[in-house]
């Protein structure tokens, strides 16, 4: 499927993409470049890597379950839900403090990443800087994304639905990306370097377990003119786990990182990104 009129981005495939765009997407979908997870770094494993398609500067043989924002996907559950991290008269960036020293302490992996280029207030990461348009995307389209989540074979009741974008209209103060990208670092949080511009052609959906995209295999195929964001669904019900007391909220917490993670595809790409269901 495509993204279509719903998605206000401007990432999709260009003219100068067109040659290998549909073999990239053929292997991708085969499986060929997502390989599984052999976890050996620090902590135990969680979402700790973001969607974003570029690759690191250097080779980091560590490989974690990807989502927006990488560990930032989990505080934005909290805060669209039970807000055990955050309240609505704090900042965003007093809440993923609180959500990053939780993890710490439980011994949990956390990251995110920068990249090469981002200066002044801005962190390098579209899921954290625009933060507040994403959430402004999930208060006046919930049902859009309930619907496109239900195509990707997600179902979100209408009660999660309507609390989750309740819970974006109440956040008022957003902190800058910067901020929180330097909390991530002085929590100790795996700190990507990504290279480059944004060159993404497809939008892969992972629901296969323990499994994620190998991007610097990708590139070693494509060159870094064709990329691919990656988000490993199959990684969300355990780390909303990670941060929830009962079941109810753990099934509320993935429904409100897939709606973040839709609204942030749809933030960042244009109509014509193509998405596939791994």
């Amino acid at each position: 499927m495509e993204l279509g009129d719903a998605a206000l981005g401007s990432i999709q495939a260009g003219a100068d993409q067109q040659a290998r765009r549909e073999e990239l997407m053929r292997r991708i979908a085969s499986g060929e470049f997502h390989r599984v997870i052999e976890w050996v770094g620090p902590g135990k494993m969680i979402i700790a890597r973001c969607v974003d398609g570029r690759s690191p500067d250097k080779e980091v043989p560590m490989f974690l379950p990807n989502a927006a924002g990488g560990t930032e996907s989990l505080f934005v559950a909290d805060d669209l839900t039970t807000k055990r991290y955050a309240a609505d008269d704090a900042s965003t960036l007093s809440g993923y403090q609180h959500l990053l020293e939780g993890l710490a302490k439980e011994g949990y992996s956390i990251g995110g990443h920068t990249d090469t280029h981002a200066d002044g207030d801005k962190s390098g990461c579209g899921a954290n800087d625009k933060l507040a348009v994403i959430y402004d995307y999930i208060k006046k389209h919930a049902g859009d994304l309930q619907v496109v989540a239900a195509k990707l074979g997600v179902i979100i009741s209408d009660a999660d639905r309507d609390s989750i974008a309740a819970n974006a209209s109440t956040r008022t103060q957003f902190s800058e990306g910067r901020e929180l990208l330097d909390a991530l670092k002085t929590a100790g949080g795996i700190v990507d370097v990504l290279v480059g511009e944004h060159k993404e052609v497809v939008a892969v959906i992972n629901t296969r377990q323990n499994t994620t995209l190998d991007r610097n295999v990708l590139a070693d195929e494509f060159g870094n003119n064709y990329q691919a964001f990656n988000v490993d669904v199959w990684a969300f019900e355990d780390a909303a786990r990670a941060i929830s007391l009962e079941a109810a909220e753990v099934r509320q917490k993935v429904a409100a990182m897939v709606f973040y993670n839709l609204a942030t595809t749809m933030v960042l790409a244009g109509p014509k990104m193509r998405v596939i269901v791994l």
